[in-house]
Formats: C-alpha cells, structure tokens, sequence
C-alpha cells in the first residue's frame, strides 16, 4: 500500500510542527521550492531538501537491472549539488570571479546538473519519460565531463576556456536530442568528451 500526503506549511516553513510532525512518519520527501518555479526549474523539487528513505534498500536491485556505477554517480552528483550551495554563499558575497578554477568547475558541473539532469521538459518528446538506463548513461557523460575537466583545472587551463567547448552545449542538449534509444549515443558523446579535453590538454603540456 503507497500512501501519499500533502502538507502546504505557511511560508513554506519546514520547521513548523505540523510539517516536522508529517516528515517523521514519511520514507520519502519530494519539497516543493518556490524559488526553483520562479526560475522555470521544472519539476520544482528541491533537490536538496527531499529525501528517499528507500535508497539503501534499491541499491543491490539498481546494481543489478541498471549499473553498479548508478548509485555512486548519484551520490558524486548529490556532493557537487550540496559543495556548490555552500559556494553560492560565497559567490553572493564576492562574486564567482574570486574562485579558484576547482571550485568554478564545480559551480559550472552543477549548473549542468540542473540544467541538463534535474530540468525537464513534459512537452519533449524525448524528455517526458526517461527510462533508468538513460538516465544512467546521462549521469555518466557529466561525471566524463567533470573529471576530464579537473584534469585540465589541474594542468592550469581557465575555467572559461574549458566551459567554451562546443561539447558543453551537447551536453546541455543530449536530454532532448537523443531518444531512450539512443543509449550508444550517449556513449559516444563519453568518448568525445574525452577526446576534447585530452585534446586541450595537450596544448597546455
């Protein structure tokens, strides 16, 4: 049996009691955030707020039906989403030009996380239902693009040059460009990837 409740807190306050009363009967959490609708961030859930008490428990049946990688790139794209809120406290204060390349690399992952992950679009008929193995091989093509990227941070290449790329944008766009069927396109896109910052690489060596 799913049961499914609905609080609306005043203020959209999670602390008040009626709201803590409710989430501690309840295994899994989907906050609604007023500032991601007025961004046009849709689904409008807080990715940061909601929670799932199942994830141990999906763990062994994702290895199995869809990679054993799936939950570790979650939980590598969940740190870059909770490292880049802590960021923004930063950026408010002094602006993103103050970061070192590490930590704009992180800021410019999680954008792509938002943007080309977490958005979605129910009119595209690519994007209104992604089956898992798309979903993984999604998740994979940004966590190729963050470490090849650290890779270049590291060799002293500028943030601005290695979010320049051509490539980003097909990143942006692989969500509405490629089908649940395209799932070897997803991988070729890994192997561009690689091939464009080994590339730029190379030129700083």
């Amino acid at each position: 049996i799913t049961i499914i409740g609905a609080v609306s807190p005043p203020g959209g306050d999670f602390s008040e009691p009626v709201t803590e009363n409710t989430k501690r009967f309840v295994t899994a959490f989907l906050a609604l955030d007023k500032k991601l609708a007025y961004s046009r961030h849709y689904p409008a859930i807080n990715y940061l707020t909601s929670y799932s008490g199942y994830i141990s428990t999906l763990r062994d049946w994702y290895n199995d039906n869809v990679s054993p990688e799936m939950m570790e790139l979650r939980t590598k794209m969940m740190n870059l989403l909770q490292e880049e809120e802590k960021l923004n406290e930063i950026v408010q204060l002094v602006g993103e030009d103050v970061l070192p390349n590490d930590q704009a690399l992180v800021l410019e992952t999680a954008r792509i996380i938002k943007k080309g992950f977490l958005q979605q679009n129910a009119l595209d008929k690519n994007d209104t239902y992604v089956v898992l193995e798309k979903q993984y091989k999604m998740l994979r093509v940004i966590d190729t693009f963050y470490e090849n990227a650290l890779k270049c941070i590291k060799l002293g290449i500028p943030i601005s040059t290695i979010r320049s790329q051509d490539v980003v944008q097909d990143i942006l766009k692989m969500k509405y460009e490629l089908g649940n069927d395209d799932l070897a396109a997803l991988d070729e896109l890994c192997d561009r990837i690689t091939d464009v910052y080994s590339s730029l690489s190379r030129k700083y060596e």
